[in-house]
């Protein structure tokens, strides 16, 4: 077997069990099996991988490696694999943290119970029969704004606790919190 076949396996390889995790759903869980984390450095709001191991950044990793070889065909063995091995860390480095940034910053809210039962602050004063905004407040990870009207098209000032009566139109309406009526 010569070294074109390997990085084309490598390449195929990577591609395939990507392109499988798209078309199986089944398939997420395992490419998410593998978020380990080893080597991980806080700094504050962000948690670096310094050895990223998911199944996704290793599948892209192969297929860096094995494109960036094939493009250097024509040089020695040694600088190929340097390179592509760089190229590949570089890469898998990308995925596992940019998907671990955003898997930490997604929002918690996964039906309209959950996004009506949370405390919400007007952040954007809603002027009367008008629209404004409203954002929740003493949440741990995630924050939902959204734009709102009042129930009785009364005024609210920026600042005020609200709480969602409904959702109409991806608006919400709002009435004055019991402790602020």
């Amino acid at each position: 077997m010569d070294v074109q076949t390997i990085y084309l396996t490598c390449i195929i390889g990577g591609i395939l069990l990507l392109l499988s995790s798209i078309v199986f759903s089944a398939a997420g869980d395992f490419f998410d099996f593998g978020d380990i984390e080893l080597f991980s450095v806080d700094i504050g709001d962000f948690d670096i991988d310094i050895l990223p191991v998911s199944m996704k950044s290793l599948c892209l990793a192969a297929t860096v490696f094995g494109s960036v070889s094939m493009l250097l065909i024509g040089q020695t063995a040694s600088l190929r694999h340097v390179i592509a091995g760089v190229c590949a860390y570089a890469g898998a480095f990308a995925v596992q943290n940019i998907t671990g940034f955003l898997k930490n910053h997604q929002s918690e809210a996964d039906t309209i119970e959950s996004i009506c039962s949370r405390n919400y602050i007007v952040n954007i004063a809603i002027p009367e029969k008008g629209y404004g905004s409203v954002a929740s407040s003493e949440q741990d990870r995630s924050v939902i704004t959204m734009t709102a009207r009042t129930v009785d098209g009364s005024a609210v000032s920026a600042g005020t606790r609200v709480q969602i009566v409904s959702i109409t139109d991806h608006v919400a309406n709002v009435m004055k919190a019991a402790e602020e009526a």
